[in-house]
């Protein structure tokens, strides 16, 4: 039995990016229903999902660090561990977050 979930899921088919931590890679994903606590996704059969990454969300101006929590062959389920503003991540080691969701958009 699938316990309840705590926030109420939104309906959303949007693009985004799943990226990894170190920013050494990233590939598209279809985001299929969000809430604030996490988010259900969809990839390609040749990308896997690793345990601990960022999605990036089109029409969002935040990048989540996620845990993926659940899998089903291409439909992941991540849980948001923390919420990073873009216009925060200017500078730093995080920077690349925000250029690859400019890069996101233009495409």
């Amino acid at each position: 039995m699938i316990p309840e979930r705590r926030k109420p899921r939104r309906t959303t088919h949007l693009r985004g990016l799943i990226v990894l931590i170190d920013g050494s890679r990233n590939f598209e994903c279809r985001i299929e229903d969000v809430s604030l606590s996490g988010a259900r996704i969809f990839v390609d059969a040749a990308d896997k999902v690793p345990a601990h990454c960022y999605l990036l969300i089109t029409g969002k101006e935040v990048a989540f660090e996620a845990n993926m929590v659940w899998t089903r062959e291409h439909e992941y389920g991540l849980k948001f561990a923390n919420r990073l503003p873009l216009v925060e991540l200017r500078s730093g080691p995080l920077q690349f977050l925000r250029q690859l969701k400019l890069e996101l958009l233009r495409t």
